[in-house]
């Protein structure tokens, strides 16, 4: 019975110790074998070898004295076991390193005594390897069969038998942690139910000893990730009873004591306030170390878009453990920044713009952004102000815009925009909430109002995001979803009270063999008499890169004098599967989709546009760069799309 502490140092460094040692051992031999040669005297022979070969001329070339000695290694084992041997076996990879240099012409060679050698180590190298594949009841077998066309033959067999299982594992906490489980603790108990969960070999589980490493590393990763930072092994070993095919396991692990978070202390700062890094902490003072909470700090500094760089870290010391203070590095990004561009869409044809970022205008603790776009089709003036983030994230906005839109059947629509609110964000969702002042005019190429009209409104805004990536997006959702009411008035027509509800979700799915799935529903209703009316911008249109593709931007909707303006009612929804073209080159996908969408004054009555095709995608570092050609049914013509980046 092979019963003891097994903690198998992994496998390279068998492998690497086997393969310098044997190199020396070829090396002494070969060095040995050409002193006697020169010298003249009599070599001792290993079994095998004969006297002939032995007493060579002198005269006669060393290469033709002594031939090079090959041998093909059988090794007969279970298919991945025979593959883990040909991999890490000295046996295997010398001969392949050997049989190679002897076939280009280099001098390298063994003597049959050093073969005997390697073959006599190999059982144990076998045995190594196999254990720490779970195999404790191995029976090897090698042997030797004579030369054949100049090549020996070297017989390995290999019964690996069963493997042995995980027939009890012992978990022993010392320290603090240790204490607070026998005072039934809430936050020790939770951490000890995700040990327990987090282990990897359960019970049952058969042992490896990758595994068994891979276990105690992420059980001490999640004791110093949540709450202890300087725990340590006390001890862990695994017995294995090779008779009886069973492991028993036990880890010993010190907790040291439990941290609290202490006071945050701010370095690098210049012009901007400390009260913002202080206001988006993710933790309490005196509540219990996470690192997660750390990174999550660091994120929500990054995105506020003050810093250059920021660092945030805990001191892990001892003594400071009932408050540890948390240290805040940053950089501050410059006072102002400005932007140029020229650029060109599909949507919206060419422009330009400039912007303008003030980070920190008259002295206040706000930002300021400038936007002035002018383009064929869409230009608009925007300023934007918002604060810094105040108590629980809630940070201020204001908000100014003019716009105006050319529509294809060259009607014009020119807006304006006032709003005043508040906005919070979190990890995942982020809510929005303001009252907002709109008008909106609507004119024909003749200069005839199509339609006029202003409202003041309230709205109530949820944002939500849960997907693997930000800007490239393979798995997960995005929703968003909005609920507004108001009073509109009306030159011409009538006043009234209104409502206005919108969502959109999005869902992104992998299908396997690296295909990826993409589907969108999109729908939006304002409740208002007929009589009343609505702003055209707070109506609904469809069509362009980013709704039913095969058609303009904003070419679906009501039909008013012959001019296409927003309706009251809107859905559209999309299919969209795409896959790599070619595998070396995974971030260039081709795809297909299928859009439809419609836009009425009553949801009921929506007739539903078709517009499908093909595309080409390259998910580039600054996000999704798509191309599109697409076929509009009711155009019965195609249409190219391009755009980049994600819509929520």
């Amino acid at each position: 019975m092979r019963a003891g502490a097994l903690d198998v140092a992994p496998v390279f460094r068998l492998t690497a110790a086997s393969v310098l040692l044997t190199g020396l051992l070829a090396a002494s031999a070969c060095a040995q074998d050409g002193v006697a040669a020169s010298a003249g005297a009599a070599s001792v022979l290993a079994p095998g070898d004969t006297p002939g070969a032995a007493a060579s001329s002198p005269a006669e070339p060393a290469q033709r004295r002594r031939a090079p000695l090959e041998w093909r290694l059988d090794i007969q084992a279970p298919g991945d076991l025979k593959d883990l041997l040909e991999e890490y076996l000295d046996l295997s990879r010398y001969q392949q390193e050997v049989t190679q240099q002897i076939r280009t012409g280099q001098g390298v060679r063994i003597s049959r005594s050093e073969l005997r050698r390697l073959v006599a180590a190999a059982p144990e190298q076998v045995r190594a390897l196999l254990e720490a594949e779970g195999y404790f009841a191995a029976l090897i077998r090698t042997r030797i069969d004579d030369e054949v066309e100049g090549r020996q033959l070297i017989h390995l067999e290999v019964e690996p038998g069963p493997r042995s299982r995980i027939e009890r594992v012992q978990m022993i906490f010392e320290g603090e942690f240790d204490n607070l489980l026998a005072q039934e603790d809430a936050g020790a108990s939770k951490l000890h139910a995700s040990l327990d969960e987090l282990w990897g070999l359960p019970k049952g589980a058969v042992f490896r000893q990758s595994e068994w490493s891979a276990a105690k590393n992420g059980m001490m990763a999640r004791l110093r990730s949540d709450g202890y930072p300087l725990a340590s092994w006390s001890g862990s070993a695994a017995t294995v009873d090779a008779q009886a095919h069973q492991a028993r396991l036990l880890v010993v692990a010190d907790s040291g004591p439990l941290f609290r978070f202490g006071d945050v202390f701010i370095e690098g700062l210049e012009r901007q306030s400390a009260q913002a890094i202080l206001n988006v902490a993710p933790f309490n003072k005196g509540e219990a170390y996470r690192e997660q909470a750390l990174l999550d700090y660091q994120e929500r500094l990054q995105k506020l878009n003050l810093y250059e760089s920021v660092f945030v870290t805990l001191t892990p010391d001892a003594d400071m453990a009932a408050a540890a203070p948390v240290t805040v590095q940053v950089r501050e990004a410059p006072l102002q920044q400005a932007l140029f561009g020229v650029g060109v869409s599909s949507d919206t044809g060419p422009r330009i713009s400039v912007e303008h970022l003030h980070r920190r205008p008259f002295g206040w603790d706000w930002q300021a952004k400038s936007l002035v776009h002018l383009g064929r089709i869409d230009s608009d003036v925007q300023l934007d102000l918002i604060s810094d983030p105040r108590e629980q994230r809630k940070r201020w906005l204001m908000g100014a815009e003019w716009a105006r839109k050319v529509d294809n059947d060259d009607a014009t629509t020119e807006s304006q925009r006032l709003r005043f609110g508040q906005t919070r964000d979190g990890e995942r969702l982020a809510r929005t909430r303001y009252v907002e002042y709109q008008r909106a005019v609507v004119t024909s190429d003749a200069g005839d109002t199509v339609t006029e009209a202003s409202a003041v409104s309230g709205l109530l805004q949820w944002a939500w995001r849960d997907v693997d990536s930000q800007l490239l997006p393979t798995k997960g959702i995005t929703a968003l979803g909005s609920f507004s009411v108001g009073q509109s008035f009306a030159t011409s027509e009538t006043s009234g009270t209104f409502g206005r509800a919108y969502g959109r979700f999005t869902w992104y799915r992998p299908l396997g063999s690296d295909w990826y799935a993409t589907s969108r529903l999109e729908a939006g209703r304002v409740y208002a008499a007929d009589n009343v009316s609505i702003p055209d911008t707070l109506l609904f249109r469809a069509g362009g890169d980013e709704s039913v593709r095969g058609y303009a931007y904003r070419d679906l909707g009501v039909q008013v004098n012959g001019v296409t303006v927003g309706g009251r009612a809107m859905a559209t929804g999309s299919i969209e599967v795409a896959h790599p073209i070619l595998k070396r080159l995974p971030s260039i996908l081709g795809a297909v989709f299928l859009d439809v969408g419609g836009v009425d004054n009553d949801l009921g009555n929506i007739r539903l546009s078709r517009g499908y095709g093909v595309g080409v995608r390259w998910r580039s570092p600054v996000g999704a760069l798509k191309l599109d050609l697409a076929y509009g049914e009711q155009r019965n013509l195609p249409r190219l799309h391009f755009s980049v980046g994600v819509s929520l």
